[in-house]
């Protein structure tokens, strides 16, 4: 739909003149909240997977305090929304490049302007969100802005809420967007409903104790830590947890399936079991359910092992707003790196390489892995 919108509107045109941690998934009750008496809530929230974990406790919020909630996200959006029951419906908008033609949007415009939602909410301000909430039809269009958008696309907004403080954590940030709008509730937490196939799934392709890796980032390979330090991490892991297996898993793409191949040519060894082709995002989350600890990148692997409860070892370099998505107190340990491209805030990085995660040592992710390891996978 956006697509249409920047046809009419291009992006560029003139513009006028409680910190808290990381939880536990599960329940909780929420206060009597004195939100609009909003029936019917569209949330515009078009982002990948660790966008989409982190938009989760706001949505549940949001359907506890006694709307119907619909999500219009990107296909890997609506498999993690799969798995929170409270959702009435999802609407898939592919997001690729090159974008898809402008009219392969307006089925899908028309058929959300028929369904005269009361409210339609963006807490993620995006030129493209924006647009998407300003034509949804909904009697109530709000959203969060950046401060650089476009005037086109908060022409249609009727309310409009300022930045939202990137210091707290990404979910924080998202269920700050509620309070400003009157929510007083409690933070519903994530709570998945991970169906029992996939668990009878994940049960049966790793055999406990093991640790679940991501040595991918599919957001930019400057996110990413050498192979050969992966494999020197693994083996100094292995002198201390001989008994433990590790299960790498990877998004199934030809680029992410060569790392894991190369991988495992450099580690060679049978404890080390790789899964490279795309498993699903109910899948992938019994892995982590299952696992005694998920070891990786700044990826989005890494925030639904979080939401899951699992303890946590993860490498990142500063970038803007990192503090936002990094894990949060016990159980997790982060290593973290300045980085040139943060400083020069341009993405000059030589060779396109993070040359700042490789001054991480292989001897402080075994020793973090270690700290963090509960004492029954050790073997």
């Amino acid at each position: 739909m956006y697509q249409l919108i920047h046809c009419i509107f291009p992006v560029g045109w003139d513009r006028p003149p409680r910190l808290s941690g990381w939880r536990k998934s599960g329940s909780q009750r929420n206060l009597r909240m004195p939100l609009p008496d909003w029936k019917k809530v569209l949330v515009v929230d078009l982002g990948f997977l660790g966008d989409t974990v982190h938009s989760v406790p706001a949505i549940r919020a949001l359907a506890a305090s006694g709307s119907q909630v619909d999500v219009m996200t990107t296909p890997v959006g609506a498999e993690v929304l799969g798995l929170v029951p409270e959702i009435r419906r999802v609407w898939v908008t592919p997001l690729r490049k090159p974008s898809p033609p402008w009219w392969q949007g307006l089925a899908q415009l028309s058929a959300l302007r028929s369904e005269k939602y009361d409210a339609a909410l963006s807490w993620v301000g995006s030129d493209r969100n924006l647009y998407c909430v300003g034509w949804s039809g909904a009697k109530e269009r709000v959203a969060s802005l950046t401060g650089k958008n476009s005037w086109p696309a908060r022409w249609r907004l009727t309310r409009t809420l300022s930045a939202l403080d990137r210091s707290l954590p990404v979910f924080e940030q998202r269920l700050s967007f509620l309070r400003d709008l009157g929510w007083s509730g409690k933070d519903p937490a994530w709570n998945f409903k991970i169906p029992e196939a996939e668990r009878a799934a994940a049960r049966a392709l790793a055999k406990k104790p093991y640790l679940h890796l991501s040595v991918n980032a599919a957001s930019t390979p400057l996110n990413e830590w050498p192979l050969d330090d992966w494999a020197e991490a693994l083996r100094l892991i292995w002198k201390d947890a001989p008994c433990l297996e590790i299960l790498a898993t990877g998004a199934g793409s030809e680029r992410e399936s060569a790392r894991l191949s190369d991988l495992s040519s450099l580690v060679n060894d049978s404890r080390l079991r790789i899964r490279g082709d795309r498993s699903s995002v109910g899948l992938l989350a019994a892995l982590l359910e299952d696992a005694d600890l998920h070891l990786g990148l700044d990826s989005g692997v890494l925030h639904l092992a979080v939401a899951l409860g699992k303890p946590t070892v993860s490498l990142f370099r500063q970038s803007e707003g990192f503090p936002g998505w990094t894990p949060r107190g016990n159980p997790h340990r982060v290593l973290v790196r300045d980085c040139p491209c943060h400083q020069s805030k341009k993405a000059d990085c030589a060779g396109g390489r993070a040359l700042c995660l490789s001054q991480i040592s292989p001897a402080e992710v075994a020793q973090a892995v270690m700290s963090c390891l509960p004492v029954h996978a050790k073997g």
